[in-house]
């Protein structure tokens, strides 16, 4: 076994055990930690797929910013999130069957139509293209996110407010 292979085992076991954390822990806490362990594990992937920039756009916005968004989510939940027991382990491992399941799909897709003899597709892209894309054709999409995001800071404050009979 390489070196390369080593790597990329250790960010897949990484990004598993972090993913499975992140579904069966009994704490809210414990998931955005195993969430957090999981994005960093996908990020390691990206590094090993030769996209440095992908893996510290992961790193910013995923793990730093969405990461702290969920931790004031957390945070002004104060009591909802304490209530992990609403989740049953049949729901947990259902939802995990159902994303494996997909994923498998996504996996026999890709490999399909990746196979030798068929013309690759282009990946070749620069920084510059990801920042025209966002600043030309995909304008609306990110603008949308980032009302998306708004929408879920005020939904969060709104439930806080109502769990101490503010309003």
């Amino acid at each position: 076994m390489s070196i390369g292979e080593s790597i990329f085992l250790f960010a897949v076991a990484v990004t598993m055990a972090g993913a499975l954390t992140a579904v069966f822990a009994s704490s809210i806490v414990y998931a955005m930690l195993g969430l957090i362990t999981a994005m960093f594990g996908v990020a390691g992937l990206y590094i090993y797929l030769n996209s440095a920039f992908l893996a510290m756009m992961q790193i910013l916005i995923y793990v730093g910013a969405i990461s702290i968004l969920i931790a004031f989510a957390i945070m002004l939940l104060g009591q909802y999130s304490r209530k992990s027991h609403d989740f049953k382990a049949v729901g947990k491992l259902l939802s995990a069957l159902v994303i494996a399941l997909v994923s498998v799909v996504m996996f026999i897709r890709f490999v399909l139509t990746n196979l030798p003899g068929k013309t690759a597709p282009n990946f070749l892209m620069t920084t510059k293209d990801v920042g025209r894309a966002f600043t030309d054709t995909l304008i609306l999409p990110f603008e949308l996110i980032s009302l998306l995001l708004v929408v879920a800071i005020i939904g969060a404050v709104m439930l806080s407010l109502n769990s101490r009979g503010d309003k």
